[in-house]
């Protein structure tokens, strides 16, 4: 490749936003001549599960769902409960599938170049994006950004994380529910945190079962290896069973703003773009709502691209729950299992997928204890 090599548009980061945005972009009505995408690593590692709910259909990655469901258990001190889902389905893919579906589809397409290359710096330079990298320095008309997040911190914020170690593991005998994944098991010890266990089965002797904690801080691999560990044996009753695949990651949950510092020929998408719902660590969904309205917009015509922002009520909303979860006044599986209990679960997936009506909102607010949840409201407004 040629040092000084111009693309319409390059996609920095080949990870879900990376790889969402450049098949709608191969799919739309878009003219343009060369679209590039620069990563470390090639995606060739099945190192992730996304799941999600939604009620829409005919989405470009239908064919790469490895499973859908109709209802999901949440589980508490307590509160147990196979909750329906309709009109919403709960939906899985594997990383890996998602990996070789878009860059098949990619390669397919003389339109996109791919490379690895460790980026180190990019820019907007005399209204051009630009990128360097040990060999190259490349530019385009528009530079999409998944690779570099740039948080700005401030002391007042509350910044977690959503750190999660999973195993895929097979049994001897059949141990797991394949019409009901769980989608919340909070029985497990809260060490003063919010921790949970998600199960995705796979069949009835093949399950993912994940410890997840929202908290300031992850978790160490003998932590969760020792609770993972616990809870297949102790709760589950399996004793016999082989792990075949591990995963573990961890999402932002933060109140602080990921930046553009890039110049206006930089979009950030992803987590970078603010892709990463504060409250729930959910990103799958959000961006391909994002990167849809970003093609939108160029199909459009548009002579800035403006990054998708969030409806500011749901902005505060996940500041709320922030200090209600950090302030520990209250249990956080209290807070999840409350909301689970007395809401129509339509409404609080269209609520949590920031797709409710204020009425909505109302009533799933009137739901949770009011003396912390109106505290930390009045905190977070006058700021």
């Amino acid at each position: 490749m040629n040092n000084d090599k111009k693309y319409d548009y390059i996609i920095a980061g080949m990870g879900c936003a990376g790889l969402s945005l450049a098949i709608q972009l191969k799919r739309s009505s878009l003219k343009f001549s060369k679209v590039l995408l620069i990563d470390k690593d090639l995606k060739n590692k099945n190192d992730r599960t996304w799941c999600f709910w939604t009620k829409e259909k005919n989405n470009w990655f239908d064919k790469i769902v490895y499973n859908r469901w109709d209802k999901f258990l949440f589980k508490s001190s307590g509160f147990e409960k196979e909750i329906e889902l309709h009109p919403y389905s709960y939906l899985m893919i594997k990383g890996i599938d998602f990996y070789d579906f878009c860059l098949k589809e990619i390669e397919s397409d003389n339109r996109f170049e791919i490379i690895t290359d460790e980026i180190q710096e990019i820019n907007t330079i005399d209204s051009q994006a630009v990128l360097k990298t040990k060999n190259h320095f490349l530019s385009c008309d528009y530079l999409f950004n998944s690779a570099i997040r740039t948080l700005d911190k401030k002391i007042n914020h509350i910044n977690y994380v959503q750190h999660f170690k999973g195993w895929l593991i097979e049994t001897e005998t059949n141990s797991f529910n394949v019409d009901c994944p769980v989608f919340m098991d909070f029985t497990v010890e809260q060490h003063n945190d919010c921790r949970f266990i998600y199960i995705i089965p796979f069949s009835k002797t093949k399950a993912l079962v994940e410890y997840t904690g929202f908290s300031a801080e992850k978790l160490s691999d003998e932590f969760y290896d020792g609770a993972l560990k616990n809870y297949i044996e102790n709760t589950l009753n399996i004793s016999s069973y082989k792990i075949i695949e591990t995963e573990k990651g961890e999402i932002p949950m933060v109140e602080s703003d990921f930046t553009n510092p890039f110049g206006n020929r930089v979009i950030n998408i992803g987590t970078a773009g603010g892709s990463s719902k504060p409250s729930t660590g959910y990103t799958f969904y959000f961006i391909q709502k994002n990167t849809k309205n970003i093609v939108a917009q160029l199909e459009n015509g548009t002579k800035e691209i403006i990054t998708p922002k969030r409806a500011k009520r749901f902005l505060l909303y996940d500041k709320i729950l922030l200090h209600v979860l950090d302030k520990k006044e209250i249990e956080a599986k209290q807070v999840f299992t409350t909301l689970f209990q007395k809401n129509k679960v339509t409404n609080l997936l269209a609520f949590l997928n920031e797709e409710s009506s204020f009425a909505q909102d109302v009533a799933i607010m009137n739901s949770v204890s009011k003396k912390h949840f109106i505290k930390a409201t009045i905190k977070k407004l006058t700021k």
